[in-house]
């Protein structure tokens, strides 16, 4: 399996973690950091992961996956996992701490520009209309959440044989997390609005996560600080894991045919 920050090559994963931004180790509780450490010390479960999902043992994998608007002026999607052969392409957004994001009609009603946001929202569908032959209306996406679409959308964009999987860490220490079932009822709505396409499976992956000593030194320090980026990237970079191997547990939203 090919390696990369993504599009540009790499030669392992301690190279990537020097690519990340210094804000993805500002914490030690960033899902960034789990999924890093089950992509360096879990490889088996890794590959086990991907083959269950239909991927070859030759795909690619693409941390930090960009893909830009189709239409309007607006940020580009990153994918934290894209999984690419040939015409086939695996959109994975890993969760660890991170609460429920925001709607479609959420989004749509912030900024000074409501007009390019629904042009970059209609962007999103056009890619996503490519893998249903029925009419995608915008209106219908309101209480969808917004990064689920893009991200569907990416995986569209990136193959003619998409898959959609969000990838759960759990358990969290933040309360304010979002619920395992909400995720999977934000899924299955959105694959239902989707036309319920059985050529593009969404999958929803819980990891259990039991922290190793390595991790247990670096879980309780402070936020947004120099020191903690240092250390957290230096626990990533070492040669312990931070985790122990539990494997996962998988749930498929949509079988294909």
């Amino acid at each position: 399996m090919n390696l990369f920050y993504d599009k540009e090559p790499l030669t392992s994963i301690n190279e990537a973690i020097l690519r990340y931004k210094t804000e993805e180790f500002a914490s030690a509780t960033r899902s960034t950091v789990p999924l890093l450490a089950w992509l360096k010390h879990e490889q088996a479960s890794v590959h086990s992961l991907f083959g269950e999902l239909g991927m070859p043992a030759d795909c690619t994998l693409h941390l930090e996956y960009t893909v830009e608007p189709p239409k309007g002026n607006g940020k580009a999607s990153h994918t934290d996992m894209m999984v690419l052969a040939g015409d086939s392409s695996l959109a994975i957004e890993a969760k660890w701490t991170e609460p429920r994001y925001e709607t479609v009609r959420d989004w749509l009603g912030k900024g000074t520009n409501p007009e390019n946001r629904q042009v970059v929202f209609d962007g999103w569908l056009y890619l996503l209309q490519r893998i249903t032959k029925q009419t995608l209306h915008a209106s219908d996406f309101s209480d969808t959440v917004y990064q689920m679409v893009h991200r569907a959308a990416s995986a569209c964009n990136s193959g003619s044989d998409p898959r959609l999987a969000y990838l759960l860490f759990e358990p969290s220490p933040d309360p304010k997390t979002a619920s395992i079932q909400q995720v999977e009822d934000d899924l299955r709505h959105l694959w239902g609005i989707l036309g319920k396409q059985k050529g593009f499976p969404f999958y929803l992956i819980n990891k259990k996560l039991v922290p190793t000593k390595t991790f247990d030194e670096i879980k309780m320090l402070k936020k947004d600080v120099t020191g903690t980026v240092l250390q957290v990237c230096g626990a990533l970079l070492g040669d312990q894991s931070l985790f122990e191997d539990h494997g996962y547990t998988l749930t498929r939203i949509g079988e294909r045919l």
